[in-house]
């Protein structure tokens, strides 16, 4: 199974900075995305390959990641994409520190990558908030790919929204 390291809750700690200009300042990313002008761009943490974009505000009332891993294999690999999945989702569940319940899946292409995007709530434990996170996952020739977003409940209609305008915008390096 493969681990993953889930922050959601951990991102919502970092703090704000000045912001940057989209699109993503990543140039190592294997893809490029556009992110909303005036939101924090900052590396991913631990030293993991991504990108955090974070919206104004204490607490972020939003916060989008950008994660990859390198990985050989072959593009839309539906095993691989399955055991990525899962190793995400057991970590999630593993870590103590919340409860998670799945909303929803469904299938979702990113600039010709298939995918899977759910839906899940997290609920803290530590003061019972609960967060939505929406994170879609595909399995390129060269990477594991998680790009997610966590809404918090401060957030304005188009800052839920930026993710799935993110999304849109993807063009995978080839």
């Amino acid at each position: 199974m493969i681990r993953f390291l889930f922050l959601p809750t951990s991102c919502f700690l970092f703090a704000l900075g000045s912001g940057l200009a989209a699109p993503l300042s990543d140039s190592a990313a294997p893809f490029q995305v556009n992110v909303p002008d005036g939101w924090v761009q900052r590396p991913y943490p631990n030293h993991l390959p991504g990108v955090l974009v974070i919206a104004p505000g204490t607490p972020p009332p939003v916060v989008l990641q950008f994660f990859y891993a390198p990985h050989k294999g072959k593009p839309n690999d539906t095993k691989m994409l399955a055991d990525f999945i899962g190793g995400v989702e057991e970590s999630m569940r593993g870590d103590g520190r919340g409860s998670v319940k799945q909303l929803s899946t469904r299938s979702l292409d990113v600039d010709g990558i298939k995918g899977t995007e759910r839906q899940y709530d997290l609920t803290l434990k530590a003061n019972g908030v609960t967060v939505r996170t929406k994170i879609w996952y595909g399995v390129s020739a060269k990477n594991l790919l998680s790009f997610q977003t966590t809404i918090g409940t401060a957030a304005t209609p188009a800052q839920a929204a930026a993710f799935d305008k993110a999304l849109k915008t993807v063009k995978f390096k080839r």
